[in-house]
């Protein structure tokens, strides 16, 4: 199971083989600022989001675009970096975050059109070590310490103390914030930073979290004002119902992996695998399996109430459930390429995918969209 959802992943991370690949004589991407190109359109996009009345979609090579007319048309912002970027959040209409690979994360100030840098890999490690040597000695202080804990806090070590050899190695996948100060960015194998100061610092507080076996995360959203859920692999939930200081281990009824988690009103939706999604009226306390009619994986969650959400996923696969699964369409015909996030506006639907950015009416047709430079 962890090999095949490990494929799926490497999917959204295609550019990332690339940067790989590269000759050590080449500048560091994460030092390189992205470049403006009309075919930045056409990039892997991985995630696209609201702020305000102005749409902002992320992606591959530091791509960042945005649209003030409800995507028919965009440009591109400034942006430091060339890595892939993956999620992308704004807690109000100016400020706005952003995480992707080499555990970069972003800040803008502006709406999404200029971006600065403020933690990447290579602070990453430093801050790990000093946070798992806090753990280990106060466990060490114990007379009868947890073992599962101080297991965690070893394997915590040393992944910190290989980060700061080799540098950046580890992405992150998604990102909250609960206002413009506190957010959460979390991603691979356990990776959990907290900011309570608007991104100035960020706190390693993976040992915080109950996932003994360090599996990967790879989406987290807030379901209502306190509640917070976060997924991933071999079924991975955790709810937290303090704004994320505490956290808990659900059962999902699902042993595959789950890559998004969306949810208002404390109704919530996780979906994954073969198609695989799952619906909650009770903040998680119980889940119901909603046949979607595919075994496509679904890659992306996007509630639109309480009980109606859209999901998207591989091979194009594009899905709509009204009435907590009563009522599941098809948006379009599938064989397209595969949607990685998506925002549904009133009169159209806003894709982000292997195939870059479009827009298509609700029934599936395909509408033209147009660059309109870089700042």
């Amino acid at each position: 199971m962890r090999l095949i959802s490990t494929l799926c992943v490497a999917l959204l991370l295609l550019p990332m083989v690339a940067v790989a690949q590269r000759p050590q004589s080449l500048p560091d991407l994460l030092d390189v600022p992205a470049l403006a190109s009309a075919g930045s359109l056409k990039e892997i996009m991985l995630d696209v989001t609201r702020t305000g009345d102005r749409l902002v979609a992320v992606g591959a090579y530091g791509t960042i675009l945005y649209s003030d007319d409800k995507g028919a048309s965009w440009r591109q912002a400034s942006v430091p970096v060339q890595v892939s970027l993956t999620a992308v959040t704004f807690p109000t209409p100016e400020k706005g975050w952003a995480v992707g690979h080499d555990a970069v994360i972003l800040h803008s100030n502006d709406a999404g059109e200029s971006w600065h840098k403020q933690l990447d890999g290579r602070q990453t490690g430093s801050i790990s070590l000093a946070a798992a040597q806090e753990v280990m000695a106060r466990l060490e202080a114990e007379a009868d310490p947890d073992m599962m804990a101080m297991d965690m806090a070893d394997m915590a070590l040393a992944e910190a103390e290989r980060e700061q050899e080799i540098g950046p190695n580890r992405p992150f996948m998604d990102v909250w914030f609960g206002d413009e100060q506190f957010g959460i960015a979390i991603g691979a194998f356990n990776y959990f930073f907290v900011t309570e100061d608007g991104g100035r610092t960020w706190q390693d507080r993976s040992l915080s979290l109950p996932n003994p076996e360090i599996l990967h995360l790879y989406s987290i959203h807030a379901i209502d004002t306190n509640t917070l859920l976060i997924v991933g692999e071999f079924g991975l939930v955790l709810r937290s119902l303090d704004r994320g200081v505490s956290w808990e281990p659900l059962e999902s009824e699902y042993d595959g992996t789950l890559f998004s988690v969306s949810g208002t009103d404390g109704h919530a939706w996780i979906a994954g695998l073969r198609g695989n999604v799952f619906y909650s009226a009770d903040a998680g306390d119980s889940w119901q399996h909603i046949p979607l009619g595919t075994e496509a994986t679904i890659l992306k969650a996007s509630s639109l109430t309480a009980d109606e959400a859209v999901f998207g996923g591989l091979g194009g696969t594009l899905v709509r459930v009204r009435q907590g699964g009563a009522d599941v369409s098809a948006l379009g015909k599938p064989g397209g390429s595969h949607i990685a996030s998506m925002l549904m506006l009133a009169d159209a639907l806003v894709i982000a995918g292997m195939g870059g950015l479009h827009r298509q009416t609700p029934d599936g047709q395909r509408q033209t969209i147009r660059y309109q430079g870089g700042n």
